[in-house]
């Protein structure tokens, strides 16, 4: 838990109390009503995620450990709450109360009422898995029809299974706008009587923007299928708009991120990557998603925007990278790019690799890609014990192999998107208020500024 002084902002005066997980717990205790039958106590409250308009409005999620006092049995149940600088928090929970939003939630997971508010705070608190901007969420979560359940095996090619009972857990959730659910289930064949274990994956947006990712993963899949080199996904099943949900099998492997702090084969894992990553960026991917060097501009500057709310000292230093960015992009011939690449969204199968969360993909400058990994290395040596020297030696392994393969040109470009890569990871570590977030934001911010003057790469 970050115990570091959150920014303040004149309009939205309740950030001092509502960013204060310890403050928060004693609110929540005194707020949340259990739904009838369910009694808990609130032991913890972490605050694991933010989403700050400066003035306007500020979404924060918390994760909090409850106890059942009759058992001991403890869980961890996820809060979002929102503060508006107006009284829009207020009017948005009286419509929501008067469309009784208990009646969507599945009699499985629900713990307090899913939806109240804080007038103190002005705070409107959502339960999960209710989200008014995830309308399907919780019925995704309670488990699929039967007509779901036939799209998973007649899509996969498992038409003669029989499906027992389904194991559903949500793996990552942002407030309003996307949660990936896993779902487990063991099937037996009715012919033989076999059984396996098979896993799917059910991502749900906010919008249509998983009708983009779709198309993307099932060329992908098929080239893989073809026997193509580089990178192949989980099989994509289908896309439903009627439920804004993605559905898709599970893809194998080990990640990057597990690889490295095993530091089993760090350099030759990161060669791999590189190999793979230069065919992917070199690809034909058909998208109407388009990611130009205005668009890249535009997304730095909200990061430093960010940057100087959350860490004012610092901003000469932000604008006089933004301004060396913007002054050195150029606009150039734009080809297939993932524009999220971490550590965790690499998997390591064998000789096989695959890649995961592809809702960023666009047609865009390919150089985004080795940068971004690169930073996302560096702030993984930043929260995790991973030795420096491991991420040095994977990250310079990594550049030699994926510059080998790909044009000459393409090189002079590192330092520039490299640069912006590292403000990105530093905004991430405020977002997610993790431990000595300022300290590790000016380090972050220090190693932009070296790659631009060329002492980093």
């Amino acid at each position: 838990m970050s115990l570091e002084a959150f920014p303040a902002d004149p309009a939205l005066p309740q950030l001092q109390i509502s960013s204060d997980p310890e403050l928060m717990r004693e609110v929540f205790r005194g707020s949340l009503c259990p739904l009838p039958g369910r009694v808990y106590h609130i032991d913890d409250c972490l605050l694991s995620w933010v989403r700050y308009l400066r003035g306007v409005r500020c979404t924060l999620q918390y994760t909090l450990r409850l106890v059942e006092p009759e058992t001991g049995r403890e869980r961890n149940q996820w809060v979002s709450g929102v503060i508006c600088a107006e009284d829009r928090a207020e009017r948005i929970w009286r419509k929501l109360r008067a469309a009784d939003p208990r009646q969507e939630i599945p009699q499985a997971f629900p713990t307090f009422e899913p939806v109240s508010f804080i007038p103190d705070l002005g705070m409107l608190v959502q339960v999960f898995p209710y989200d008014r901007r995830l309308a399907a969420l919780p019925l995704l979560m309670a488990g699929p029809s039967r007509d779901l359940e036939s799209l998973f095996f007649t899509r996969s090619g498992r038409g003669g299974w029989h499906a027992g009972e389904w194991n559903i857990e949500p793996i990552r959730y942002r407030t309003g706008a996307r949660a990936v659910l896993r779902y487990e289930v063991e099937i037996r064949d009715a012919t033989t009587g076999r059984t396996e274990t098979r896993r799917f994956y059910v991502k749900v947006y906010r919008d249509e923007e998983g009708e983009q990712t779709y198309p993307v993963l099932h060329a992908l899949w098929g080239k893989a299928d073809a026997g193509a080199e580089g990178f192949t996904v989980g099989r994509p099943i289908a896309y439903l708009s009627s439920l804004h949900a993605l559905l898709q099998e599970e893809a194998s492997g080990t990640t990057l991120g597990d690889v490295l702090l095993q530091g089993r084969e760090t350099a030759s894992a990161a060669r791999r990557v590189a190999r793979a990553l230069a065919i992917f960026n070199q690809g034909d991917v058909a998208t109407t998603r388009r990611h130009s060097q205005e668009d890249e501009i535009s997304d730095l500057k909200w990061v430093v925007n960010t940057l100087q709310w959350a860490c004012p000292h610092l901003t000469a230093e932000v604008e006089a990278i933004i301004g060396a960015i913007a002054a050195g992009l150029e606009e150039v011939p734009p080809g297939p790019t993932h524009r999220d690449l971490m550590p965790d969204h690499v998997l390591l199968d064998g000789d096989r690799l695959a890649l995961l969360d592809l809702d960023f993909f666009a047609e865009a400058d390919p150089v985004l890609d080795p940068a971004t990994l690169l930073a996302q290395l560096v702030g993984m040596s930043l929260r995790s014990p991973l030795p420096h020297d491991w991420v040095r030696t994977a990250a310079q392994a990594f550049t030699e192999e994926y510059f080998a393969h790909v044009p000459r040109t393409w090189r002079c470009r590192l330092p520039l998107h490299y640069a912006g890569a590292a403000l990105k990871v530093a905004v991430g570590f405020f977002r997610r208020q993790e431990p000595r977030w300022p300290e590790t934001i000016a380090a972050l911010v220090k190693e932009a500024g070296d790659s631009l003057a060329g002492r980093v790469w």
